[in-house]
């Protein structure tokens, strides 16, 4: 009943540990991916059907992207598309947030916000972009970049899957 000796096994992961968080983030942007959308989304709503939350999802569009890119070039593009990313980034810093690139100049985010919060979060969002003040030329609505965001606030157990909730927010955005 002496301890006579002492064993220890350590292996370094940083190398599996980056491999994991380069496949659910866009390279471009550092947000989340959207095969990681999916993936959080069934977890989310799993979560809000257990507890009985609403589960939001908010999807975030630049206004007239194409016609920035055939006025400014791709590489001001991608670098707008940096900008958006760290507006959401930086107002997706709570557990329960999660923001997304969704594909070209298409945004999401997950979260739990009651559905009079989620407005003034939206607003919040539209309004931090706009203040970048981002020179548009092109845009038929404004001289600098804006947004379009689409809504949908549910309870967990009205919501079948993450396509159909998709699809609502889509309608909504435009």
């Amino acid at each position: 009943n002496k301890v006579i000796g002492y064993c220890a096994k350590r292996q370094n992961i940083t190398d599996k540990k980056y491999a994991e968080l380069l496949s659910i983030t866009n390279d471009l942007t550092g947000l989340y991916n959207k095969r990681f959308f999916r993936q959080t989304f069934e977890a989310e709503l799993n979560k809000t059907k257990k507890e009985k939350e609403n589960l939001v999802f908010i999807m975030i569009d630049i206004d007239y992207f194409k016609k920035y890119n055939d006025n400014y070039g791709h590489l001001r593009g991608d670098e707008v598309l940096k900008k958006v990313a760290e507006v959401l980034k930086n107002l997706t810093k709570k557990v329960n947030e999660f923001a997304f690139r969704l594909g070209g100049e298409e945004f999401g985010i997950i979260t739990t916000l009651n559905k009079e919060k989620v407005i003034e979060f939206a607003n919040l969002i539209k309004n931090d972009i706009e203040n970048l003040k981002i020179e548009h030329k092109a845009s038929a609505i404004s001289k600098y970049l804006t947004t379009s965001i689409g809504i949908v606030s549910k309870k967990g157990d009205e919501i079948a899957n993450s396509d159909i909730l998709y699809k609502e927010a889509d309608d909504c955005l435009y």
